[in-house]
């Protein structure tokens, strides 16, 4: 998967760190995620991903951000169990798969002295070659793994200043739920965990 290189110049563009100082503030968050991904409904077991991405934030006052964010995901060899089907067999296969998030929402911020904490409510997609490689396989026939699914992020962190435009996050969690479905093998939602940690950055007046 080549999407995490990409993840640095869209943030980027999108903080607009190259342009002049403007009075609308903006921030970058660069970081650490780490997903505990829970497949499906009826194929046992969850898996740890680990990957790394960020966000570029449009303050609005003090109170509010305007965030986009793109994390990438790499994971190591995984086992499934699936049931017998119309479509394939019953069995035991072993796979990788990658994951990429894009996430867009609001981020309410509470501030203290030296310290911010904050809420956030993230929608978009997510895009997994895991459930196409399973399907590989396992020899699955007749049905076609869509990459694609819905995906949100609820929850919320901590940021600490430690300089006039730098912050560490060193905690933030969020339930992240995916939404890969075929019928026949019982996928739907998947309610996942998510810890991220990381630096923001603050431009602008």
């Amino acid at each position: 998967m080549r999407t995490l290189p990409l993840v640095l110049p869209v943030l980027l563009s999108l903080a607009g760190v190259s342009q002049p100082a403007q009075a609308q503030n903006k921030e970058l968050t660069l970081n650490y995620s780490y997903v505990v991904y829970n497949p499906a409904k009826s194929i046992a077991g969850n898996r740890n991903l680990n990957g790394g991405g960020g966000s570029a934030g449009f303050n609005i006052g003090d109170y509010l951000t305007l965030k986009a964010e793109f994390e990438a995901y790499r994971t190591t060899t995984l086992t499934f169990h699936l049931p017998a089907t119309a479509n394939s067999p019953s069995g035991t296969f072993e796979t990788k798969g990658d994951m990429f998030t894009y996430l867009f929402g609001p981020q309410i911020n509470i501030p203290a002295s030296k310290k911010r904490f904050f809420l956030e409510g993230l929608f978009g997609g997510a895009d997994t070659n895991a459930y196409a490689n399973l399907f590989k396989a396992a020899g699955v026939t007749g049905l076609k793994a869509t990459n694609n699914g819905f995906a949100m992020a609820m929850g919320g962190g901590l940021d600490f200043v430690v300089a006039k435009h730098i912050a560490i996050r060193p905690v933030q969690f969020d339930y992240f739920l995916t939404r890969y479905e075929w019928k026949s093998i019982g996928i739907n939602n998947q309610s996942n965990f998510r810890y991220q940690a990381g630096v923001v950055f603050a431009f602008g007046a």
